[in-house]
């Protein structure tokens, strides 16, 4: 996944379908389900450059969460990922 430090995006929010992009290429179907905006602080105050927080929490159709920032995120379908099981 991408680092791309402070995330402004305002138009996803809890419940949206999306896809997530890996840097192979591969497209991974999902369901946010938390946004982490409010509470992350500037990666300048970590004191470290690994293990950066992310913004989002995605639900996979496969059971699996992570966590990603917006540059990972393209729209998905319009039905949440957990009815298209």
């Amino acid at each position: 996944m991408s680092v791309s430090g402070v995330n402004i995006n305002e138009l996803r929010a809890v419940g949206d379908v999306v896809d997530i992009v890996q840097t192979d290429g591969a497209v991974l179907a999902g369901t946010i389900v938390e946004d982490y905006a409010g509470t992350s602080m500037a990666i300048e105050d970590f004191g470290r450059n690994w293990a950066q927080p992310r913004r989002w929490a995605v639900a996979l159709e496969t059971g699996v969460l992570v966590f990603v920032d917006d540059a990972d995120l393209t729209e998905g379908d319009d039905e949440p990922a957990v009815s298209k099981r």
